[in-house]
């Protein structure tokens, strides 16, 4: 990590100034709770507000973690995980930080194409896939109930178990956002990989209700919203020391993170964007279609949605293809 440019988050307005040098570490908690990273003590910033996460190329990326105010980024307020370059402006309330990034002089020595050793390794692919994400609901308010300890002891073990899950049933996990997880499965969009992804999110309902009830602190049965979108996509696949640093863009995880904000405004437990309800059969008398206008977006999205116990019957009539 000696040669990693060195970057800083600096508080500007809103606040007493501040620089924070971000290293060290590979994820920063920014907000006004207690084991805060950044720690900005306002009444504007959430308990836990945004995280700053650091890849392995150096780059910083920014994400809200549910907050109540919202966090912005050149004036655009942040949905999905945002790519911070210097002197990029961050706004958080009445708080204003400036990211600044120092420039990478020398770049990491070896070939890049074949590492053999602690050598970077880097693929780009565009690969047609199923994006599923899934947000527990109400979790911002029962963050601010119950307190950092009962939530961060949930999260690791709500984490585990639903990385478990996915891996189980082909996907992979390409982050956490907070209260959420953004899953892909690459190898398609087809039948096979819609239905692992719906089975998926049945069984991350399932395991949440049981999870919130057992957590000490927490006590209760936890609910989700869960969204599927299909299409094209590009994947970065990057390694160092054989570890590999995953990550996916494209207009179709944009969508889903949109299509998510509507379960949680309309109360839907699953909603499937037009392309993933396609490579479904027999599936009209389960889902209910339905348009809507979301954000990034000139035409309305066609989508499809159904509660947990629908999908519970309907992929029980695929019960044999899915253990296969």
């Amino acid at each position: 990590m000696s040669d990693s440019p060195k970057a800083f988050l600096k508080l500007v307005a809103g606040g007493e100034e501040h620089t924070w040098t971000l290293a060290g570490k590979s994820t920063y908690r920014v907000g006004r709770g207690e084991g805060s990273d950044i720690l900005l003590p306002y009444r504007w910033v959430s308990r836990q507000h945004a995280m700053v996460q650091v890849e392995s190329n150096f780059s910083h990326n920014i994400v809200d973690l549910g907050s109540a105010n919202g966090t912005f980024v050149n004036g655009r307020r942040v949905y999905t995980p945002t790519k911070l370059n210097s002197h990029d402006h961050v706004k958080i309330g009445k708080s204003e930080l400036i990211f600044q990034q120092e420039t990478l002089l020398s770049p990491p020595s070896g070939d890049e194409t074949d590492a053999t050793g602690d050598e970077t390794v880097a693929f780009l692919q565009k690969n047609h896939v199923t994006i599923l994400v899934c947000d527990i609901r109400q979790f911002t308010p029962l963050s601010e109930e119950v307190g950092a300890g009962p939530v961060s002891q949930f999260l690791a073990l709500w984490s585990k178990k639903v990385d478990g899950v996915v891996r189980k049933n082909g996907g992979q996990v390409d982050k956490f956002i907070g209260d959420a997880v953004l899953a892909v499965w690459p190898e398609g969009a087809d039948f096979a990989a819609v239905a692992t992804a719906l089975l998926s999110a049945l069984e991350i309902s399932i395991l949440t209700g049981k999870l919130g009830q057992s957590v000490p602190g927490i006590g209760r049965e936890l609910k989700i919203g869960a969204a599927l979108n299909s299409g094209e996509a590009v994947m970065g696949n990057i390694g160092v020391d054989g570890q590999r640093d995953f990550t996916i863009v494209g207009d179709v995880v944009n969508v889903a993170f949109r299509l998510q904000e509507i379960t949680s405004r309309q109360k839907i437990d699953v909603i499937l964007g037009e392309k993933t309800y396609q490579q479904l059969q027999d599936a009209s008398s389960y889902f209910t279609p339905q348009t809507y206008t979301v954000r990034g977006k000139t035409e309305s999205v066609q989508t499809y949605s159904a509660s947990f116990e629908t999908i519970r019957q309907y992929l029980g009539k695929w019960k044999s293809l899915l253990k296969k």
